[in-house]
Parts: structure tokens; C-alpha cells; sequence
């Protein structure tokens, strides 16, 4: 009740408060919530945003938050405190830091003694596009405490554009962090295109209005309280359905699909040193596959992933000569890239650099330079994109990890090229196959061996956390592997193939033994039905965590298609007279298949199962839930059953 009367509030002002909210009403807003009011939120912020830039999109951008502390949650993450920046195109001031207590005193910050200057590269996995000069001001807020409210200010001054003459902005309507009220307000010459488009508008949330005054034209967005996007663990990408507005410069994708080529074309010529290279890679080579195989794993392994002298030109975007990458064998993701592609086209297969955006969607609607890594795509006798190749990921056996799929990307091309998406692997690609077999001795104890192969995603998991581990180790994932299968296995000969060997997928076998392994009731035995353990495989375990809560309130996804196989062969000590194998399985529904099929040797004195999972779809409505949930939940009961076995004459 007390949420809806602050709505009802803050709307019947609405005409009053659109506009930037001062001090005195941000204070006087936030020092009346508490954290009742809002018991999904750790903090709740009020927010104000100015723009202003000139003919060549360079300018100011002051932003001004009020953030209450709801939680001891909200206290510990706020405070640590950080503003990114990158010196080749920012310069970035925090002007004011300061601390409201619930009783009004007032404490002010020197933001030059608590803000440390940190490189970007300390912060690992910031972003995929590397930059030496990209740099965060971090710092420790004291004696902060529940009901406090922060108020800071910050001024970050474009001085070179990321794209030259160009100006990309996004203002998010729903979000994650709960806003009590947002201004923003862009200036510009009126002169200058500036696209504004609604992704996902929800009409009555959010007032942006376009009015001119002289030779300015002002972008207005104003909007009170909206309930927040909660995060679920698996949920999709908040941008495909929640309300967000872009403001672009850029007419069409081809534009910077032409500003990108112009950018790499003239770093990519290469010298005697890199052609004798590309022979020798090549010369054995028996087939197109072949060499670009040994190209990519040689640029993939033997380039090392590391920062350099700085480009000249658009630092973090333009890849070095790939001339002087080659020779100093070091790069990050566009060095590399530059050098694949170079090396590639030496050797006579067509290829081009991309840039594209891991971890998110960019929308068709709204071009914008909002990339975050550089690959590289090879085509096909026709023209059309063949392979997808990421020569950063050094420890895959394919050429493009299967968890850059489904992202947007786009081609440096001359005369320009359209916004795409990678196509998401059929779930066969990444595939687990385990082979099982046990054989029972007439005191109910087994032996048996067990290999499992991997292919496609599950291939490039395991083979990185087999590089990361000693031979003991490895034995040890191996172990807790079977341990699965059941807790009184214990291995003996074991081997694992050579994760460093990318001619083969990767693959383990153990013999092992279990005693005790059935349990008798005579005339009958009672075999755990092993096949249709499908919980054997890491990658269903991982993919099938998007189904651990109760329901959901969001879209959600599970992260690629996969697949597994599990055969199993069991030899009985004698033959037995009769065999019950739990019912065939035959799901399809939603993208998930599951199918069984067992029988009975001739002789009697073996028993085939073999079981298949696939999940071919990754995205999917909150509406598909409950009934996949419930669907997938009975497959669960089957890990539970026995095969039951009759001896006698």
C-alpha cells in the first residue's frame, strides 16, 4: 500500500517534477523511503543526466545521483565505489562525493584522497575490447551506513569520438536499480541527426518529448518510479523485452560496417616473413579445412594474448600492422583477428575481420558502435559465411567457442554489410557420449569401463579445465565422474587423451568396479538402470540449472543446444529368463527430445540400452515454464529405475 500511495504521489506531481530534481527534493524524497516501501531493492536512486555536444558529437556529460541505502546488501555494495573513463577519448572529473545521514549532517568527500587511478587490465573481463588506456577511478566510501543517502557528481568530457562525427546514447526506461525518478537531456545542434528509437515501448512509462530553442535541439526523457527488472538466475536478455530508448547518428549498419573496413584495410598487408609462414603451414595440407585449421591453431597458440603499443588512430578498435603483430608474436582480440584474416587470404581462402558483440544483442533498429570483441568469418564457395573463427580462445579445438553464438556481429566491408547474427550450433555439435559397460559376477558385485567423448562445447569446457590441471587432478575429475554413476566406484586403469592435441575430440576411459552393485530378491535382480543418467553429463547439469526455481517472471534461456548419448551394455553371470527394461521414452516438447530403446540378447546373457537427450531451442517465454519444468522433472523419476531380471531355466 505504501509503494502504490508514493506512485500515486510522485504521478499527481508529474507535471511539476519533470524536469531535474533539485537538492532540497531529491533529499526530501529519499529521506521519507524506507526500506519497507521497496523490499525488493538493496538501494533506491534518483538520477539526473545533461548532455551537451557540438557539430562534431564532442562535448560534456554531467550525471548526478542521490542513492539511498536500503540494506546492509545496499551498504556493501555501494561502498566501493568506481567511474570507468578512457583517456585517448574521455577525460573524467568527480566534482562532488558526499554523505547525507538519516538526521541531515552533511559529511563531503575528497574525491583526490579516497579515488585511486587503476588500469583497465587490472580489472579482468571488463571488456573484450582491450584498452591500455581505459581506466577506472576506484575507491572506498567510510562509515557508510543503512539509510544514508550518497550524492555525487561526476562531469566526463568527450574529447574524441569513438566514431568519428558520430554520437550513440541509450536511455534504459526499466532496469535492474530501482529509480524513484530519472531526468535526462541531450543538447545538440539542431542541425545535426540524431535518430531516436523505442525498443520494446510501453506506453505511459516514461515522457520524452524533442523541442528546439535557437540553434539547439534538446532531447527531453523524464519518468518517475518503475517497478525493477529482479534478476533470475538464466533469465534472457533483459533488452529483448524491456522498454529502452537509443539515440544514434548513424543511419544504417553498412555505415559502420564501411567505417570498420576503412579502419583494418591498411593494417592488413603483409610481408616475405608471413608469406614463407603461410606456405609452411600449408604445404601439406590436403584440402581448404586443412589449412585453415593450421593457420588458425597456429595464430590462435602461438600469438600471445597481450597488450602492445597503443594504435594511433582509434585505440581499442584498430588492430596494429599485422606485420609487427606477427613479428612480435603478441596481440589482443582485432591484432589477432587482423593477422588470422591476413594469413588466411595468403593462402588463398576469402576472409574478413568482424566486430561483435559477446554477451549481448544489438538491435537492427538502432546502429550504434557498441561492439566488445574482433574475430574473423571465412566464406564458402558462394560467398556466405563458412566458419566463425576466434583465434583468442587458445585452448579450443574448434574454431569458434560455442558460447559467442546467437550474439550480433558485423563484417568490415567495403560497400558496407547489414547487422547479423551467429547462427546457434544444432545440438548434435556439442554433443557428450558415454559408453557404458558392466559386467555382473554371481555375488551381485560389477566391473566395468566407461569412455566418454566430448564434442563441440562440452569439447572446449573440458578441454580448458583439463589444461588448467595436473595429471592427479585430472584423475580426480575423472573419478568424481563415475562417482556419479555411483558413489561406490572406484577407478582403476584410466587415460585421458591430450588436451593439447586439436586432431581429436577429447576423451576418457576407466575401468572401474562396484561392489554390491545390484540387489536380489530371489528370483529376481534388480539393476540400476545407468543409461538414463543423463546428470553423467556435466553440460546437462549446467544447462538444466534454468530450471531450479519455482516459476519465473521473465523470459528465460538456457545458455547453447546440446546434447547427450548414453549407451550401456550389461552382461549378466548367467543367462537370465526374462529382462524388464523401464519403458521406452519418447519426449518431444519445446525444443527437447529424449528417446530410449533397450532389448534382450539373443543368448540372454546381455541387455542394450541406449538413451538420447537433445535441447535444440535456447530461448524461451516465461509462459513455457511451468509446463517444461513439469515436463523435464519427469525425466528425473528414470534415473531412479532398475532393469529387472528374472534367472532361471
Amino acid at each position: 500500500m505504501k509503494i502504490k500511495l508514493l506512485i500515486l504521489f510522485l504521478l499527481s506531481f508529474g507535471v511539476l517534477f519533470a524536469q531535474k530534481t533539485d537538492y532540497n527534493t531529491a533529499l526530501s524524497l529519499l529521506q521519507k523511503i524506507k526500506a519497507s516501501d521497496y523490499p525488493e531493492s538493496i538501494t533506491i536512486q534518483i538520477k539526473n543526466d545533461e548532455i551537451n555536444i557540438n557539430q562534431q558529437c564532442l562535448g560534456n556529460n554531467e550525471t548526478e545521483t542521490y542513492t539511498k541505502i536500503l540494506t546492509e546488501q545496499g551498504k556493501k555494495r555501494k561502498s566501493q565505489i568506481f567511474f570507468y573513463f578512457d583517456s585517448d577519448y574521455d577525460s573524467l572529473a568527480v566534482d562532488l562525493i558526499e554523505i547525507i545521514k538519516p538526521d541531515g549532517d552533511k559529511t563531503q568527500l575528497d574525491p583526490t584522497k579516497i579515488l585511486h587511478k587503476i588500469s583497465q587490465s587490472s580489472f579482468s573481463g571488463f571488456s573484450n575490447i582491450y584498452s591500455e588506456t581505459g581506466w577506472f577511478l576506484t575507491g572506498t566510501v567510510p562509515n557508510l551506513a543503512v539509510d544514508d543517502i550518497i550524492h555525487i557528481i561526476k562531469n566526463k568530457i568527450t574529447h574524441k569520438a569513438r566514431m568519428e562525427n558520430n554520437f550513440f546514447d541509450r536511455i534504459d526506461v526499466e532496469n535492474y536499480s530501482a529509480t524513484l525518478k530519472y531526468y535526462y537531456i541531450l543538447n545538440a545542434p539542431k542541425d545535426l541527426k540524431i535518430d531516436t528509437i523505442h525498443i520494446n515501448k510501453k506506453d505511459n512509462l516514461a515522457k520524452f518529448e524533442e523541442t528546439v530553442n535557437g540553434d539547439i535541439k534538446s532531447y527531453t526523457c523524464t519518468f518517475d518510479y518503475i517497478p525493477q527488472i529482479i534478476y533470475e538466475p538464466n533469465m534472457d536478455d533483459s533488452d529483448n523485452f524491456a522498454y529502452y530508448i537509443m539515440l544514434t547518428t548513424v543511419d544504417k549498419w553498412e555505415d559502420i560496417s564501411t567505417w570498420y573496413y576503412g579502419l583494418v584495410k591498411n593494417h592488413l598487408e603483409v610481408n616475405k616473413d608471413m608469406q614463407d609462414k603461410v606456405t609452411e603451414l600449408t604445404k601439406d595440407a590436403k584440402d581448404k579445412e586443412e589449412k585453415i585449421k593450421n593457420i588458425f591453431y597456429w595464430v590462435a597458440q602461438k600469438i600471445r594474448y597481450l597488450g602492445v603499443d597503443k594504435e594511433k588512430n582509434r585505440p581499442g578498435f584498430e588492430p596494429h600492422d599485422v606485420t609487427y603483430t606477427f613479428k612480435t608474436r603478441g596481440g589482443v582480440c582485432r591484432d589477432k583477428a587482423a593477422l588470422l584474416v591476413a594469413m588466411l587470404r595468403t593462402a588463398g581462402i576469402p576472409c574478413d575481420p568482424i566486430l561483435i558483440s559477446v554477451g549481448y544483442k544489438l538491435n537492427h533498429k538502432a546502429p550504434c558502435m557498441w561492439f566488445n570483441h574482433a574475430v574473423a568469418v571465412s566464406y564458402d564457395e558462394n560467398g556466405k559465411p563458412e566458419h566463425y573463427l576466434d583465434p583468442t580462445n587458445e585452448t579450443s579445438k574448434d574454431f569458434f567457442p560455442q558460447y559467442e553464438e546467437d550474439n550480433t556481429y558485423i563484417i568490415a566491408r567495403k560497400e558496407g554489410a547489414d547487422l547479423q547474427i551467429v547462427p546457434i550450433s544444432p545440438a548434435s555439435r556439442n554433443n557428450t557420449n558415454i559408453d557404458l559397460k558392466i559386467a555382473l559376477d554371481n555375488n551381485n558385485n560389477a566391473k566395468g569401463s566407461i569412455k566418454i567423448t566430448y564434442s563441440g562445447l562440452a569439447d572446449t569446457f573440458i578441454r580448458g579445465a583439463l589444461m588448467r590441471r595436473s595429471p592427479t587432478k585430472r584423475k580426480e575429475m575423472l573419478q568424481k565422474f563415475v562417482s556419479n554413476m555411483n558413489p561406490a566406484a572406484t577407478i582403476n586403469e584410466f587415460k585421458i587423451s591430450d588436451p593439447k592435441d586439436k586432431n581429436t575430440n577429447i576423451n576418457m576411459t576407466a575401468d572401474f568396479e562396484i561392489p554390491n552393485y545390484i540387489d536380489t530378491d530371489k528370483p529376481y535382480s534388480f539393476v540400476p538402470f545407468e543409461a538414463s543418467k543423463l546428470s553423467l553429463s556435466f553440460i546437462y547439469n549446467r544447462e538444466m540449472q534454468a530450471f531450479s526455481l519455482s516459476e519465473r517472471n521473465y523470459p528465460f534461456k538456457i545458455n547453447n543446444t546440446f546434447s547427450v548419448d548414453i549407451n550401456e551394455n550389461i552382461s549378466f553371470a548367467n543367462p537370465v529368463k526374462e529382462i524388464s527394461i523401464p519403458e521406452n521414452i519418447n519426449l518431444d516438447y519445446k525444443g527437447f527430445k529424449m528417446t530410449s530403446n533397450g532389448k534382450l540378447s539373443e543368448d540372454k546373457k546381455q541387455a542394450n540400452v541406449k538413451v538420447s537427450f537433445q535441447a535444440e531451442k535456447i530461448h524461451f517465454s516465461k509462459d513455457d515454464y511451468t509446463d517444461l519444468k513439469l515436463k523435464l522433472s519427469e525425466l528425473e523419476k528414470y534415473e531412479k529405475l532398475y532393469m529387472i531380471s528374472k534367472v532361471g531355466k
